[in-house]
C-alpha cells in the first residue's frame, strides 16, 4: 500500500478575476512538481511575465465556462479549450500570457509548475499542446478516469510524470497505482471521500508515495486529479518566474530577460478585455 498523507492547501487571489487554492509545500512531497493551483479566472490579471527552468502546464476542467488564450514569444498564440492541455516547456527562458477568452466568464483549471531536470534547464523553450478527444480514457466499476498526460505518445515529456482526472460515483472506489519510486498527489476538486482512514473534502491533498496503491472511496460524486511523477531530487533556486539549479543561473536568467533574450510577445490578434460592469 502506498504511503499517504493529507497536504493542506493555500488560498490565494487577485482582486475579484482570479483566485486558486494552492499546493507548494513540503517541496520533498511534491519534486518534480514545483506548484499545483486549482483555479479560477475570470478576467486578464496577470501581465506578460517570463518563465525559465520549468516547464508551465495548464489543465482545463471540462466544466469551464470559457477557455483561455495563451500566447508566448516563440510567436504562438492559442486557444486553451475545456478540457483541453497546453504544456509550455520555458527551457533557457520564455515569455508569456494567459487570460480568458471570454471576460466575465470563469475559467476553472489546473496550473502546474514542473520541474525540469538540469541538463534540460537551458534547453530550448517548445510548446505542447492536446485536445480532450486526444486524451486516453478509463473506465471500471463506478469511476471514469481521463489521462491527461503521462499516457499518451502525443506528448514528449522532458521527465516521467503524469495527471488523471478521475470521477468517482457515490459509494464507488478507486485505486491509483504508484510504481516503485514515483509519489504524487491526489487533489480532491469536489466531492468527498475516504482513504486510508483520512477524510476527504474539496480543497484537500493527499499525498501519494509508492510502490502500491491506495483505496479511495466516495461519500459522494468524487473528482479527483491525480499526479505522479519520479522525483528528480537536484538543487532548485527559485527566484520569481526563475527556477533553476544554482543562483549563477539565476543571475543569468535575469539577464536574459532584461536584455530581451526572452524573445517579446508580438501584438494581440484576440484583444484583451475586461467584463462590462
Amino acid at each position: 500500500m502506498s504511503t499517504v498523507q493529507l497536504l493542506p492547501s493555500k488560498g490565494h487571489r487577485i482582486g475579484t478575476g482570479f483566485q486558486a487554492e494552492g499546493w507548494r509545500e513540503p517541496a520533498a512531497l511534491l519534486d518534480p512538481f514545483i506548484m499545483v493551483d486549482r483555479f479560477r479566472m475570470s478576467e486578464a490579471v496577470f501581465a506578460p511575465h517570463p518563465h525559465a527552468g520549468f516547464s508551465a502546464v495548464t489543465y482545463l476542467f471540462d466544466d469551464s465556462a470559457t477557455g483561455l488564450v495563451s500566447r508566448d514569444s516563440l510567436g504562438g498564440e492559442y486557444e486553451i479549450l475545456p478540457g483541453g492541455l497546453h504544456w509550455t516547456l520555458a527551457g533557457r527562458g520564455v515569455m508569456h500570457d494567459e487570460f480568458p477568452i471570454e471576460a466575465g466568464h470563469e475559467a476553472h483549471g489546473l496550473q502546474i509548475f514542473v520541474n525540469l531536470p538540469a541538463e534540460q534547464k537551458l534547453r530550448d523553450p517548445c510548446v505542447m499542446r492536446l485536445a480532450a478527444a486526444q486524451m486516453p480514457r478509463r473506465v471500471g466499476e463506478g469511476w471514469r478516469a481521463v489521462q491527461v498526460f503521462g499516457g499518451s505518445a502525443e506528448l514528449a515529456l522532458p521527465w516521467p510524470t503524469a495527471l488523471v482526472i478521475v470521477d468517482i460515483d457515490a459509494g464507488a472506489a478507486y485505486e491509483p497505482v504508484l510504481p516503485q519510486g514515483e509519489q504524487g498527489l491526489a487533489i480532491v476538486v469536489h466531492g468527498s471521500g475516504q482513504a486510508a482512514g483520512l477524510t476527504l473534502s474539496a480543497g484537500q491533498a493527499l499525498s501519494l508515495a509508492g510502490p502500491g496503491s491506495v483505496h479511495i472511496q466516495a461519500g459522494e460524486t468524487l473528482r479527483l486529479a491525480c499526479f505522479s511523477g519520479r522525483p528528480l531530487r537536484e538543487p532548485l533556486v527559485r527566484h520569481g518566474p526563475f527556477a533553476m539549479s544554482d543562483e549563477g543561473q539565476v543571475v543569468s536568467a535575469l539577464q536574459r530577460f532584461q536584455t530581451g533574450g526572452m524573445g517579446r510577445l508580438c501584438a494581440l490578434s484576440t484583444p484583451r478585455t475586461t467584463p462590462n460592469v
